[in-house]
């Protein structure tokens, strides 16, 4: 139970840090959507896109990050910061796409792949993948770091 409620901790703590780099990969994604003509920002957008990605990381934690850090072992490859931030990247651009590939589903069936694909992209986009694959990449990264040895003091 004691390493059960560790995990949890540190998978929460993980994530949070997740959370922080979603916001930031989401603004530095919508710097040039900001840039068009006609675009403005207020400070309800920021407040409204904190609350939103704040809800849907917890979710993600809950049905993805924390089942995957209790399934694996501390011993794993996985547990190597690199890696692991390798695989939380790819997992979360499974994600992107997946999303991506359901919204494009329409398009494609009514213009083809590639005017499907046109039709669907678009800079707005941008700052969701960024942030997606941003927290998973960051939180995989910081969950195995707190599980690496510390160096010892020397006397």
């Amino acid at each position: 139970m004691k390493n059960f409620l560790r995990k949890v901790k540190l998978s929460f703590l993980a994530m949070l840090c997740g959370w922080v780099a979603c916001n930031i990969a989401w603004w530095v994604g919508a710097i040039p959507i900001l840039l068009k003509p006609g675009s403005s920002l207020r400070g309800a957008d920021f407040m409204m896109k904190g609350t939103f990605t704040g809800i849907v990381v917890l979710i993600a934690w809950l049905v993805i990050f924390l089942p995957t850090d209790l399934y694996v072992s501390n011993t794993s490859r996985l547990r190597r910061p690199w890696t692991a931030a390798c695989y939380g990247f790819l997992s979360a651009f499974a994600i992107v796409v997946a999303v991506f590939v359901a919204f494009a589903w329409n398009d494609v069936g009514r213009l083809g792949l590639a005017g499907g694909i046109r039709a669907t992209w678009s800079l707005a986009a941008l700052p969701y993948a960024l942030g997606t694959c941003a927290t998973g990449c960051v939180a995989a990264y910081v969950r195995a770091r707190m599980d690496q040895p510390k160096p010892q003091a020397s006397p």
